[in-house]
């Protein structure tokens, strides 16, 4: 009987693996769905941060140059969606045996990471399953399977 394990971060399809194992073999999956999202979150409130987006193949605008003159000049040092931490803060993870989440609970981050159009804030995609990343989570979602089954 094929298992479907498939990973999508705030309703954008990003990764999906069909593993045909035997149901009995894995009845909890949780360690690696707490793993992964763990590893996410860190990926997306630090590299993704750190980088304006490159971490995940999504390099930001950068701020215009009025804005970036006032922002300097009111929180100086901090980089592009950054004042006060909140949205770098933001990311919170839940996890079952059978799912994981990973979401922004700032109330402003989906204008940044949604896909729709928009006239003057530029998107700022921080939450992607770049090619790192995928590959991150398949070996921790492979190295749990092989914890279960002694392969």
């Amino acid at each position: 009987m094929p298992y479907a394990l498939s990973w999508s971060i705030e309703g954008e399809k990003q990764i999906s693996r069909n593993l045909l194992i035997i149901a009995d073999q894995v009845k909890d999956w949780t360690p690696a769905f707490k793993e992964s999202a763990d590893l996410l979150k860190r990926t997306f409130s630090g590299p993704v941060f750190d980088t304006e987006g490159a971490a995940i193949q999504e390099h930001w605008s950068p701020l215009s140059k009025a804005y970036a003159y006032r922002k300097a000049q009111k929180y100086p040092g901090k980089g592009i969606l950054e004042r006060t931490g909140a949205m770098r803060n933001g990311f919170m993870t839940l996890w079952r045996p059978d799912m994981a989440m990973v979401w922004n609970k700032v109330e402003y981050f989906k204008y940044h990471q949604s896909n729709k159009p928009r006239h003057k804030l530029p998107r700022r995609v921080m939450m992607k399953l770049g090619q790192m990343q995928r590959t991150q989570v398949v070996k921790v979602f492979h190295s749990h399977f092989h914890s279960v089954v002694n392969v």
